[in-house]
């Protein structure tokens, strides 16, 4: 019996701090609507130049062909395919 009552203690709490909920985001939806935040606007009037990064080379990636140039195939040969499955 006391079982129940604790249980039903609970979720009576649980119901109130639903509804509290509830009616918090009722009050924030409100003001939000009513009472807007009021945007400033400010323009700059030189605009903000963006730093180019300073890289010693500019090679970093090399060509496809060059990647292909180096590749050795010759391995591929002997593969058995059937090992994968």
């Amino acid at each position: 019996m006391l079982l129940k009552k604790i249980i039903g203690i609970f979720i009576i709490l649980f119901n109130i701090a639903g509804i509290g909920f509830l009616l918090y985001l009722l009050s924030v939806m409100v003001k939000d609507k009513f009472f807007p935040k009021k945007q400033i606007i400010a323009f700059q009037e030189t605009p903000v130049k963006k730093k180019e990064p300073k890289i010693a080379n500019d090679d970093i990636i090399p060509d496809e062909d060059d990647l292909l140039k180096d590749m050795d195939l010759s391995d591929l040969d002997n593969l058995n395919l059937d090992d994968f499955e």
